[in-house]
């Protein structure tokens, strides 16, 4: 067993960025108003909640309107915030600029991140070390109050600060992963998955399902899942994708020549069809788990089908994340666990993987559709429909 990391606060639950998670519920009410948090505000209280909830939504920040300069009446926060800093000189800080739904949506994204780094740049003239300090501008796309009443859009109008920590370490075991599936010619395994979706009556239920893949580099796949309500096929030989539905003896076929990479991209861009763990098969698997990664842990040791694994958590804007990678020779993953942070209630999801198998270990497949069950050949439309990833009496809500 390797030596245990460093501390870290283990009470932050720690993928696949593809995974579409499921809510039927609206979004949260809430009681205060802007002006009432503000009226609230103490700095202990802000410390507090960042020791133990580890973020802080701060009010009475101002700004010029529609402009990044800090109002003089500020300064009393910005000074708290500087004496927090000194007061936990470990701590780093997330400094994350939000806007209400007033006018257009890329123009809120950047003047929330022109915002941002003004506090960060006040922040620095304070005395704090720029390199405890990150940015980030989310204009209007995480609301925590409706945007129909001025109140709402007022609580909508904040600054987000959030601690973080970024382990060189748990990134480094990542991209050892990393590189060691992709440089893997052949590999495959077998799955177990978990999908979470949320009742109106705010009941969480599981969907499960398995299945299989196999992989080829750099032009060859096929991958299986089943999961009750659907038993689903993919294959993909270079130059034709076959989506084959056993349950309803169904197939489509399109021709793609092209390699996995490609085909991973068009099945989830355009046929709305995510291969299973897609983003562990791409070619640049590392760059697709790390992009938009702000914070990284190192949480120690794990055990995952009696496998010993490095235990790693990551923290996006939509999801947080970890992964159990095996020690030893072969770096492979052992578990995902998504969480999902734009959904009420946090639905997971969370894949298991069983029998890894590489190079000389992989049975021989030509990956060939044989049709074997003599399935009726349809449009593609229409397979789209008769694949779905959910029961039919399943509807999708919207997100928080």
């Amino acid at each position: 067993m390797r030596k245990s990391p460093s501390k870290v606060d283990l009470h932050i639950l720690g993928l696949i960025s593809s995974a579409a998670l499921l809510t039927l519920t609206g979004m949260p009410s809430r009681a205060q108003t802007a002006e009432d948090m503000e009226a609230r505000y103490r700095r202990d209280g802000m410390e507090q909640a960042l020791q133990t909830k580890q973020r802080f939504d701060l009010y009475g920040l101002r700004f010029d309107s529609d402009k990044a300069t800090i109002q003089a009446s500020s300064k009393g926060l910005l000074d708290d915030i500087t004496t927090t800093m000194k007061n936990f000189p470990d701590w780093r800080l997330r400094i994350v600029g939000h806007t209400d739904a007033t006018g257009a949506p890329a123009p809120n994204a950047i003047l929330s991140q022109e915002r941002a780094d003004a506090v960060k740049a006040a922040l620095v003239e304070r005395g704090v070390d720029g390199q405890r300090l990150i940015t980030a501008g989310l204009g209007e796309s995480r609301p925590v109050a409706s945007n129909e009443s001025p109140s709402g859009r007022a609580l909508n109008r904040r600054v987000e600060l959030s601690r973080f920590t970024d382990s060189a370490e748990a990134r480094k075991m990542l991209k050892a992963m990393s590189d060691f599936l992709v440089g893997q010619k052949t590999l495959s395994f077998g799955f177990d998955s978990m999908f979470e979706v949320v009742t109106p009556t705010d009941q969480k239920i599981g969907l499960a399902s398995s299945g299989a893949v196999t992989l080829s580099r750099p032009d060859k796949v096929r991958a299986t899942r089943a999961g009750g309500f659907s038993d689903i096929e993919i294959l993909f030989d270079g130059k034709t994708l076959t989506l084959l539905g056993k349950n309803v003896n169904t197939y489509a076929q399109i021709a793609a020549p092209g390699t996995v990479d490609q085909i991973i991209e068009e099945l989830k861009d355009k046929h709305n069809r995510p291969l299973p763990a897609s983003d562990i098969l791409l070619g640049s698997v590392y760059d697709e788990l790390i992009q938009g990664v702000y914070d990284a842990k190192d949480l120690g040791s794990g055990v995952i089908n009696g496998v010993e694994c490095d235990s790693l958590a990551f923290r996006k804007d939509d999801v947080d994340w970890q992964v159990w990678v095996a020690q030893g020779a072969r770096p492979y993953p052992c578990q995902f666990l998504v969480t999902s942070k734009l959904t009420s209630q946090a639905p997971q999801y969370s894949i298991q993987f069983r029998d890894w198998k590489f190079g000389g270990e992989v049975a021989a497949d030509d990956f060939a559709f044989k049709n074997a069950s003599n399935a009726q050949l349809i449009d593609l439309k229409e397979i789209r429909d008769k694949l779905a990833d959910m029961p039919s009496h399943f509807v999708r809500g919207g997100q928080q």
